[in-house]
C-alpha cells in the first residue's frame, strides 16, 4: 500500500511506508524536478533530500538528455546525500546486546555484524574451555563495548595489525585495563602508551617532554590522513596550571596507509620538578575520510576526447585513449571539489583506486602500470597503460573513486598521566 502522499499546489511530498513504495515516490519527485513552476522544482528537491541517503542507489544517472536544471538539481542532491552518508559513516558505530554467560565467540560475532568491523581472534586466552561472558550493551559505542569485552576476557589488540581488521591476542601480564586507559572520540580510540622526559645536562634550558598516544580507528574506515594541530591541544597539571607545547604552530601529520593504528607523539615543554602529572590533555584530531566509492564508465574510447562525468563531489575526465608503441594509454583527470590536502604528493591512496578495461566479452583487463600526469591541490592526472592485442573497439574503461572527501574533527581527553 502506498505511503502517505500529499498534493499541495501540485507539489509532491512523501513519507513512504514500505521499501516497495519508495521507487514510486522517488520517480514522482524526480519528474517534478522538471515541473513548470520554480516552487514545485524547489519543493521536489527538498523532499528528495528528506528521503535521505538510502535513495542514492535509486537516483537516476545524470545524462545529456535531461534538461539542464534537472541535471543540476540531481547533481546537487546526490552530492548533499553523499556528504550526509559519508558523515554518518564517519560517526561511531553502536552495539546493543544483553546476555549472561554468552560464549566469547558469539559476542564477537554480534559486534562484527552490528558494526561492520572485522574482528579476528588470533589466540584464545588461557583457561579451561571457551570463555563465557556477561554483557549489557544498549547503543554502546563500539570501542567502549569491545574494551569491556576484552577486559573481561583477558585479551588485548595486537599492536601492529593490518588495516581492515582488529586482531585479538592474549593480554600480557600486568597490562592495565583498556577501559580505564582509553579516551574515545567518534570512531577513534586514544590511549597514552609512552611518556619520556629529557634534560640536556650541558644546557639546563634545553628540556622536553614527549607523550605518545596510540590512535586506533574502527576497521570499517579507511582514513586518508590524520592531522593534529598543536593549536588544538590543551594540557594542565594537577594544580590546573597550563602545560605548554614546544611549537604552538606545529601541525603533525601521520601516515595511515596499510595500518590499523598509528602513534601520535606530542611534544611538550618539560615542567618544573614539582609537577607530578598531566591532569588533563584535550585535543581535536582531524581525519580525512573517503565517501562512498563511485563507478565511472567510459565507452567509445577511440573517439573519446575530454569526456567529463561528475558524481557527488568528484569529476572524472577521460582526456584521451591513445596508442603508444605497443601499449595503449588511457589518460584520466580526477578533480575533487574539496580535497583538502588529501592529494598531496606523499599520499598514494588515489593511485590504489580501481582502474581497468572491460573487453567486448565482459572480461576485466587490468592495467600494466601507470604514470602521474600532473597534479594540483584538487586535481590529479593519471595515465594507465594497457597491453592489448588489437584496438580498443568495444572496450570500456572503468574507474572507481570516492565521491568526496570529508574532513571531520574528533575531540578526546587524556587524563591523569604520571610524569617520569
Amino acid at each position: 500500500m502506498l505511503g502517505s502522499i500529499v498534493l499541495v499546489g501540485c507539489v509532491l511530498t512523501a513519507q513512504p511506508a514500505a521499501d516497495d513504495d519508495l521507487q514510486l515516490v522517488l520517480n514522482g519527485l524526480v519528474a517534478q524536478l522538471n515541473a513548470p513552476q520554480l516552487s514545485q522544482r524547489e519543493e521536489a528537491e527538498v523532499e528528495l533530500l528528506k528521503l535521505g541517503a538510502k535513495i542514492l542507489p535509486r537516483l537516476p544517472e545524470v545524462n545529456d538528455r535531461m534538461p539542464p536544471e534537472m541535471r543540476q538539481r540531481l547533481g546537487r542532491i546526490r552530492q548533499k546525500l553523499q556528504r550526509t552518508a559519508a558523515e554518518a559513516a564517519a560517526s561511531q558505530s553502536r552495539v546493543s546486546l544483553s546476555a549472561t554467560a554468552m560464549p566469547l565467540s558469539e559476542i564477537l560475532d554480534a559486534l562484527q555484524k552490528q558494526t561492520g568491523n572485522k574482528i579476528e581472534l588470533e589466540a584464545r586466552p588461557a583457561g579451561d574451555g571457551p570463555p563465557k561472558l556477561s554483557v549489557d550493551f544498549d547503543k554502546t559505542p563500539f570501542w567502549q563495548a569491545l574494551d569491556r569485552v576484552l577486559d573481561q576476557s583477558g585479551l588485548s589488540v595486537a599492536e601492529y595489525g593490518e588495516a581492515g581488521a582488529i586482531t585479538l591476542v592474549p593480554r600480557s601480564q600486568g597490562q592495565v585495563s583498556r577501559t580505564a586507559a582509553a579516551s574515545y572520540g567518534g570512531p577513534f580510540r586514544f590511549e597514552p602508551v609512552f611518556i619520556e622526559a629529557r634534560r640536556d645536562l650541558r644546557n639546563p634550558e634545553s628540556r622536553s617532554l614527549r607523550l605518545t598516544l596510540e590512535v586506533t580507528w574502527e576497521p570499517r574506515l579507511s582514513p586518508i590522513g590524520l592531522q593534529q594541530k598543536a593549536a588544538e591541544l590543551k594540557a594542565v597539571d594537577e594544580n590546573g596550571k597550563p602545560l605548554h607545547f614546544d611549537d604552538d604552530a606545529a601541525e603533525l601529520e601521520v601516515p595511515v596507509e596499510g595500518v590499523a593504528s598509528v602513534r601520535l607523539p606530542l611534544a611538550l615543554s618539560l615542567p618544573s620538578r614539582d609537577v607530578k602529572r598531566i591532569a588533563s590533555l584535550e585535543g581535536t584530531l582531524t581525519a580525512m575520510l573517503p565517501g562512498k566509492v563511485e563507478t565511472f564508465t567510459f565507452d567509445k574510447l577511440a573517439d573519446a576526447k575530454k569526456v567529463e562525468k561528475r558524481v557527488a563531489g568528484v569529476t572524472v575526465t577521460l582526456v584521451q585513449a591513445r596508442k603508444n608503441n605497443a601499449v595503449w594509454q588511457v589518460i584520466v583527470r580526477i578533480r575533487f571539489d574539496e580535497a583538502g590536502n588529501a592529494l598531496q604528493s606523499h599520499r598514494g591512496w588515489i593511485l590504489n583506486n580501481e582502474a581497468y578495461l572491460e573487453g567486448p566479452d565482459g572480461k576485466r583487463i587490468d592495467h600494466a602500470g601507470y604514470e602521474t600526469a600532473g597534479q594540483s591541490e584538487n586535481t590529479v592526472g593519471i595515465a594507465y597503460m594497457f597491453v592489448l592485442d588489437g584496438t580498443l573497439e568495444g572496450h570500456k574503461f572503468i574507474y572507481k573513486t570516492p565521491g568526496l572527501i570529508v574532513a571531520s574533527g574528533y575531540d578526546y581527553e587524556i587524563k591523569d598521566v604520571e610524569l617520569p
